[in-house]
């Protein structure tokens, strides 16, 4: 029994590890406050949503393409939001907009400047 929980603990641990070594950096600050993000690394930025009274956020496509990449949007539930991930592509400046709807209706916008560095 002992030598089955070895290997059981070890590979427990190497999935938490790798769980931590997913989880992108956060950016947060929002407005005319920059976020200075580091070349060749991925982030997050993540939004309340609550699905259940028709809210969701959309990125706008204005951001510059050439200097970051959106890799996907993932929806942790109502108490958790959701995450849009990114990956810094080269040196820059963007800001990325997220509008916030009500059906077909905007009820809020947020902006994020970013400068890669």
């Amino acid at each position: 029994m002992k030598i089955l929980v070895k290997p059981i603990f070890l590979l427990n641990v190497l999935v938490a590890l790798l769980f931590i070594s997913c989880s992108y950096e956060q950016i947060k600050n929002e407005g005319s406050e920059v976020n200075i993000v580091q070349l060749k690394k991925k982030y997050r930025i993540n939004l309340p949503e609550d699905h259940t009274k028709g809210y969701i956020w959309q990125l706008s496509d204005d951001y510059n393409r050439k200097i970051i990449d959106h890799i996907n949007t993932v929806w942790h539930g109502n108490t958790k939001g959701v995450d849009f991930n990114f990956n810094t592509l080269s040196s820059g400046s963007t800001t990325l907009t997220f509008v916030l709807r009500k059906y077909n209706d905007t009820t809020s916008i947020k902006h994020f400047p970013v400068q890669i560095q």
